[in-house]
């Protein structure tokens, strides 16, 4: 009885970076979607790699291990930005960290109950579904934050005479500006150390009738139609459903590629890290 899966598909593909700081899963009891943020003064202090990607590996870990408890999916991140919080201040060793030096995540987790799908977002993940009618569930703070940065990244002038790192060094000052704001009632709200983001979540259940297809995005994913307007925003899931998540990536890559100094359409990463879970379930009642 309850929620069952259909067809599922996965993504997880790195960008330019050096580590994919991207981390998905899928269980039968739910999935999940973590896209990790750099500190944005380049250092890694708990990670010989990237501190990005120890933070978001971290949560695929537990989330492996805790998706299928009775516990509510606020009880169940809570308890687990304890225990990270617990690990990172044993890994720091006394050591001071900034701000801007602390990793964060966005995270998007659907949890399955007998008859209705629990869902929880944190950062700017996306959750689409379409029950017969095609929603989304997303948070824009931080898209509307990013925003303000590539309208100031616009409005430098021959901007095809520099570097794409000399243009991002540029507008560095207001990315700094709305990096300050993580976790703040006028900035956005993300996965992190602080217990208060939890509160502040997108939460929520959708009841399922009969069948559904849902789908959990990184940024990386939907700048498709956030960005790059290569589809519409409410035509994402149709068309994972129809041509496949693989599909999608492609037509972002091959415009990334074709803009490769970010002159066309301004971002943080020319390719950053991208990731989709797309799941047909039914209702096996």
């Amino acid at each position: 009885m309850g929620l069952k899966i259909k067809n599922y598909s996965l993504l997880c593909n790195q960008g330019t970076a050096k580590y994919n700081e991207d981390a998905i899963g899928i269980t039968p009891f739910g999935l999940w979607v973590l896209d990790g943020a750099t500190g944005l003064n380049g250092k890694n202090i708990v990670s010989d790699e990237s501190d990005a990607r120890w933070y978001s590996q971290w949560w695929n870990n537990f989330l492996y291990k805790n998706i299928s408890s009775e516990n509510s999916l606020k009880e169940i991140v809570l308890d687990g930005i304890r225990k990270i919080k617990k690990e990172y201040k044993y890994l720091l060793d006394g050591r001071k960290v900034e701000k801007l030096d602390l990793p964060s995540s966005s995270i998007a987790i659907l949890k399955f109950r007998d008859n209705a799908i629990e869902y929880f977002l944190l950062g700017d993940c996306s959750f689409f579904y379409n029950d017969g009618e095609r929603k989304i569930i997303k948070d824009r703070s931080i898209c509307n934050l990013d925003d303000n940065v590539y309208k100031e990244w616009m409005k430098i002038s021959n901007l095809e005479e520099f570097t794409f790192n000399d243009i991002k060094d540029s507008v560095m000052d207001i990315i700094i500006e709305n990096r300050m704001k993580k976790n703040t009632k006028d900035g956005y709200w993300i996965l992190d150390f602080d217990e208060e983001a939890v509160k502040n979540s997108l939460y929520g259940q959708i009841e399922v009738n009969n069948e559904i297809k849902i789908m959990l995005a990184s940024d990386g994913f939907t700048c498709a139609s956030d960005r790059y307007g290569i589809l519409k925003e409410d035509e994402l899931i149709y068309v994972a459903e129809k041509m496949g998540i693989e599909y999608i990536a492609g037509q972002i890559r091959e415009f990334e590629e074709d803009d490769y100094k970010a002159i066309k359409m301004p971002r943080f990463k020319v390719m950053d890290d991208l990731s989709a879970v797309y799941v047909e379930l039914y209702n096996n009642r």
